[in-house]
């Protein structure tokens, strides 16, 4: 029957993969010279290797990552029309694992390459340095120290290999190879497969470009009303408060509210997104869908709104909290945001509970951002403190919001460490900025840059003042000798000396002058010691707005 309906469009064809089955069909990878580089930063990798091992300590029986789309060219080879990034990521955690474990090295190596011919090639700009320094066996470890190349792309792929490394390094042999197995065998992919570049970039342009299809917050609306066993008037009533609550909120707002309902009704993440019976089995389990849907949805959204505009009332410790919340928000990834929500719609009457609250947090969240949390723990932590918002004792302990000591010394040591990646270099100095008394609260969107005031690359009188270069890259990168100015700002500052340089951050007109800029108004000059003294200064400042005390980590 289906026949006289015509057969499936020519060209194309569609399957679900695993990694290993992408990665080595028989005619290889390529990226096209027209694709953009490689664009991903840390928080994408990072992303990535936490939700891969999420599903992998659940124990899902698969994990699926998206749809990639591949067109066949004329020497017979896939081009890669979408999936770059994701592809070229899942190569480097192969290699990461490749080097660490020599014994398994000749099997992950065969994902990697199939003996002289790489499966997975970029575009030219960039395949030479990837194949020299991931898909060659023994390098990952020198691409993650790599100094920086001036060329984005590489620079990226330098700051990925680092992050692989911080995020995996602290996994034993024996769980980082069931881990690689499990990436390999259960991390799935759809893979379209066209047979020109017009019908891959249709599908491509498809995937990337939607109307308004029916959300995952309307079926989940429809399967809840539907199974809540209420009665015409009150499944109607449930359904008016529903689209109430969901009108105050943009569309991917509120979808990120439902995203995050399981973990606040029971504490546990779904295991598999979208998997409808298993959110209404977290709806029953914390009341039924009566309570969920008059009752806890509503408070959970007002909460929400409260935190998304830094508008939570709770008192003289109201504006304390808001400025907490304004720098938890800078982070890109929201783990934070359940237990907040949870907090405030169930506490925020406790006024002075609230002010200890979310400085703890804001603690955690940015030691865990900055990696001296183990973030195989944040989960089950924070999970520990949304079942104990009433009882301080577990709240602010250890196993919950509370730094251990060896954390609180490694969050020490990463804070004095030379910060060469930009993104979370920005981050650290906006959230600097936000520690100064009437510091600015700043976001990751504005027109606000990371400054060297000693230039990183040294030039001229910097190199006679800076004579050693190895200890100048690494004062220059220390928070110690970097303000905030415009970008403008930034390129007129360039290798100028330190008096041009001061002129162009107080007397650029209409040019904002951030409180990090103020605090070296009073210095004439620049050297080792006024950035070591400085370096010690603000973050003495930093820690103390987080409740600690930097003599204490000795």
């Amino acid at each position: 029957m289906a026949a006289s309906f015509g057969e499936t469009p020519m060209g194309l064809s569609s399957q679900v993969m695993n990694v290993a089955a992408v990665l080595t069909r028989k005619a290889g990878l390529k990226v096209p010279r027209y694709q953009r580089p490689y664009t991903w930063g840390e928080r994408e990798v990072r992303e990535l290797i936490q939700d891969l091992h999420r599903a992998f300590t659940r124990r899902a029986t698969f994990y699926f990552i998206g749809t990639i789309v591949l067109v066949k060219n004329n020497r017979g080879q896939l081009e890669v029309s979408d999936g770059q990034q994701r592809l070229a990521t899942l190569t480097m955690i192969i290699a990461y694992v490749r080097d660490r474990l020599p014994g398994r090295a000749k099997m992950y190596q065969s994902l990697v390459m199939e003996g002289d011919r790489p499966r997975l090639m970029l575009r030219e700009a960039d395949a030479s340095f990837y194949r020299g320094f991931v898909q060659e066996p023994g390098k990952m470890v020198q691409l993650a120290k790599h100094a920086e190349t001036g060329v984005e792309s590489k620079d990226l792929l330098c700051a990925a290999a680092q992050t692989i490394e911080d995020e995996l390094a602290s996994l034993d042999d024996r769980e980082l190879d069931s881990f690689m197995s499990y990436i390999a065998r259960c991390c799935t992919l759809n893979v379209v497969d066209a047979d020109e570049r017009g019908c891959a970039q249709t599908v491509f342009a498809s995937l990337n470009r939607r109307g308004s299809p029916l959300s995952g917050a309307d079926i989940i609306k429809s399967d809840l009303i539907e199974n809540s066993h209420l009665g015409g008037a009150e499944a109607d009533e449930a359904a008016r408060k529903w689209e109430e609550t969901e009108d105050k909120f943009p569309r991917a707002d509120f979808a990120h509210l439902l995203d995050m309902m399981p973990f606040l009704l029971t504490g546990e993440h779904l295991l598999s997104p979208g998997d409808l019976a298993a959110f209404r089995a977290a709806v029953e389990k914390a009341g039924g869908v009566r309570s969920f849907l008059f009752e806890q949805l509503p408070r959970y959204a007002d909460a929400l709104k409260a935190i998304e505009s830094c508008a939570v009332s709770v008192g003289a410790a109201s504006a304390d909290v808001n400025r907490r919340i304004h720098g938890l928000k800078q982070v890109e990834r929201w783990y934070w945001a359940p237990v907040a929500i949870a907090f405030v719609a169930e506490h925020a009457h406790e006024h002075e509970r609230a002010r200890r609250f979310f400085q703890a947090l804001d603690c955690f969240t940015y030691a865990a951002e900055l990696a001296a949390v183990d973030n195989r723990r944040v989960e089950a932590r924070l999970a520990r403190a949304l079942r104990a918002l009433g009882d301080d004792k577990t709240l602010f302990g250890e196993a919950a919001l509370g730094l251990t000591p060896v954390e609180f010394r490694k969050l020490i040591a990463t804070l004095n460490r030379s910060r060469k990646r930009d993104r979370q270099r920005r981050l650290l100095m906006i959230r600097l900025e936000l520690a100064l008394p009437n510091g600015n609260r700043l976001t990751m969107t504005d027109d606000v840059t990371v400054e060297h005031i000693l230039p990183k690359n040294g030039g001229g009188v910097w190199n006679e003042t800076f004579p050693d270069a190895v200890r100048r890259n690494d004062l220059a990168n220390l928070v110690g000798n970097q303000i905030l100015t415009t970008d403008e700002q930034n390129k007129r500052a360039g290798a100028k000396s330190y008096a041009e340089k001061r002129k162009i951050y107080f007397n650029t007109p209409q040019a904002p002058v951030h409180q990090l800029t103020k605090d070296i108004a009073g210095l004439e000059q620049w050297n080792p010691d006024v950035i070591e003294d400085r370096q010690e200064r603000l973050l003495e400042a930093l820690c103390s707005d987080w409740g600690l005390r930097l003599a204490a980590a000795g």
